[in-house]
Parts: structure tokens; sequence; C-alpha cells
């Protein structure tokens, strides 16, 4: 009788006859006992995915003073210089300017200043709140060979969902000699997280990184930034083995859409991203991205709404290696499925997704 993968009803990824004996989904090291005559067995080991980045949280406003050409407010805050914030809430009314450029001048942890003509004696009230694409987490890496039998097995932690510009990545998964790095999380703001392995080397099974963001790798890097002043969406990452996350996409017409970038579909999919507008227009609308589409399981749908006070947008989590990926839930973004990144949360508000958690699977 002839035989081939695809007889094999857990695909191609596990060769004929072995069967599942011991599967690890929670973070953590654990021991592990295989019978004494089992000298060598076979393992697939995953990474945790990265997180998603989310706006900054909004900042309340204390006091402000207008000089003529410029407002400087006190506010206790994390926000950094040519970012968006929406200033409402304030009396007297004239220090409500809608949504403005923050300017480097006089930046500071406590205060920040705006370009703007408004002065006035400052009397109560005020928030100002951010106004930033949220990028998509990478998935965590996937490294599949034959070990010597191990007595220990480590599960690396999905990055936790975020309300900043910046997130952190999952940890690493090994079962004796087969590692598996964690999906990167968002360091700047707009580009995703690469996927596991596509920073830092190569994995232990000597899968080779990533090399650029526009060409399918083992492990996929994250597209840039997209932006324009029309309608667009944001660049989703390329395909690969475990890939990137989406970037964001902002524009600054009158009215007009962004929609997030998609994460990288793969055997695990990155996380997507948030769209980004830099208006205040009833009429624009921000979408999030889709999460990467995974072999057996689909990435996490985002939602949409109308700036300036938008109450979706949130991005789709990452299909995982045993699961799809979460739905964005008004401006939070889902969770990725075992491995895959988490999605972007959206602008205004929100939290991001957190990245799953890595698996091993042992088979002898």
């Amino acid at each position: 009788m002839t035989l081939t993968i695809y007889d094999n009803s857990s695909y191609s990824d596990v060769p004929y006859g072995l069967k599942l004996q011991q599967l690890f989904t929670s973070s953590g090291t654990y021991s592990v006992s295989i019978p004494s005559n089992i000298r060598r067995v076979y393992a697939i080991v995953i990474g945790g995915g990265g997180a998603g980045s989310s706006a900054p949280p909004s900042a309340t406003i204390t006091n402000a003073s207008g000089s003529g050409t410029t407002v400087t407010y006190t506010a206790n805050n994390t926000f950094y210089a040519n970012q968006f914030v929406y200033i409402t809430g304030i009396n007297p009314t004239s220090y409500n300017i809608g949504l403005v450029q923050v300017i480097a001048a006089g930046l500071s942890s406590t205060q920040f200043a705006v370009t703007n003509a408004a002065t006035g004696t400052y009397v109560s009230g005020g928030i100002a709140t951010p106004n930033v694409g949220s990028a998509g987490g990478g998935a965590g890496g996937l490294s599949i060979g034959w070990t010597w039998a191990a007595p220990t097995v480590t599960v690396g932690a999905g990055g936790s969902g975020t309300t900043t510009y910046t997130s952190g990545g999952g940890g690493g998964s090994i079962y004796g000699m087969v590692f598996a790095a964690g999906g990167n999380g968002v360091s700047s703001v707009g580009s995703g997280g690469a996927a596991g392995g596509a920073v830092g080397g190569i994995s232990y099974t000597g899968a080779p990184a990533g090399t650029s963001a526009a060409a399918a790798n083992y492990a996929g890097a994250a597209p840039g930034t997209l932006s324009g002043a029309s309608s667009l969406t944001g660049n989703t990452a390329v395909m690969g083995v475990s890939t990137g996350g989406g970037s964001t996409a902002y524009t600054s017409g009158a009215a007009n859409t962004a929609t997030g970038g998609n994460g990288g579909r793969g055997v695990i999919g990155g996380g997507g991203a948030t769209g980004w507008i830099n208006n205040s227009s009833s009429t624009s609308t921000i979408t999030g991205g889709v999460g990467g589409t995974g072999d057996f399981f689909a990435g996490g749908t985002g939602t949409s709404g109308t700036v300036p006070t938008p109450t979706g947008g949130g991005a789709g989590g990452g299909a995982g290696y045993l699961g799809a990926g979460s739905n964005a839930s008004g401006l939070n973004g889902g969770n990725g499925g075992i491995g895959g990144g988490g999605g972007g949360g959206g602008i205004y508000g929100g939290t991001s997704g957190s990245g799953g958690n890595g698996a091993v699977l042992i088979y002898y």
C-alpha cells in the first residue's frame, strides 16, 4: 500500500503513523514524562505571538494659556512631537481646538503646546485625546523537528495588550533541540511587529530569519506605515510561515476612509492594524484590518467607526496554529490564536489585542 502526506489527518506537519501524545498551551515550564524506551520524539514548537499597539491614554487638562500664537496646556501625558490630539471640554470654549498637532516646543510629561491663536483665562475642564494608528503584533515562530526526549518543556507567553503605541513581544518556546522565537511587538508608531525569528538570528532548527518586509520569508518582517491625502488601505504583511503584523494607514483629507493593513497570511498569522485619520470630519470612517489567516483557521475581523468620536476601529487578531484569531470588539483589538499576533486597538482609546500563547506538541 502506498501512503502520501495527504493521508495524514494532521496535514503534512507530522510524519504518518505518529500520534500526538502531549500538548502544552499554557505559558510556563513543565515536567515531561516520556516512556523510557522512547529516546527520540517529534516536536512542533510555537512561540508566543506579539501584542498589537494602541493609542496612548487620554490626558486630563488642568490649565491652559494662550500667547496669541501658541496655546500651552498643563496635563500629565505621554504625547510626542507632531502627534495629533483632539481637545475638548474646556471652559472657556476658545481652547477647545478639536484635532490639532502637538509641537516640540515645551513638550514634557506635564505639558504640551499647539499652534493656535486662542487666548483667555482658563476656568475648568478639558481632555486631550490622542489620534494614533495602531499596528498589529507579529506571529510567533514555528519550528518542527526530531529531538532527543527532554525532561522539561517551556511554553512562551503571548505579549499583553496595551494602551500605548508600543507593545511587548511574545516569549520563545522550547522542547529539547527544537526552539521557536516569540513574535515581536510594535516598537514604533505605524509599522507592525515582525514574526518570531525575524529579528535576532535563526531558530535552533536552522530556519532563516526574515530579511525584508517585501519578500516572503520563513519569519516575515512587517511593512511600514502608509499615508496619503485620500482614502487608502494600509500595507498587508507578506506571506510566510510565521508572518508579521499589518501596518497603519492614515489620511488627512476632509472626508476619507482609512483601513488598517491586514496581518500576513501563513501557517500562523500576524495581527491586523487600524486606520488613522487626522481630521475631525464626521464623514470620515476608520476600519480595523483583519488578522492574518493560517493554514486551518481564520484571522479575526476588524470593526468600523466614524471620527471624531468613533466607537469602533479595532483590528482583528491573527490566526493561531490551533485556533482562530479573535474579532475586534469596538475600539479593542482582537487577541491572536495560539501563536498568533494581537490586533491593534482603535484610535481615541481602546486596548490592543494580546498575542496568543505559544504551544508545544509532542509526538511519538
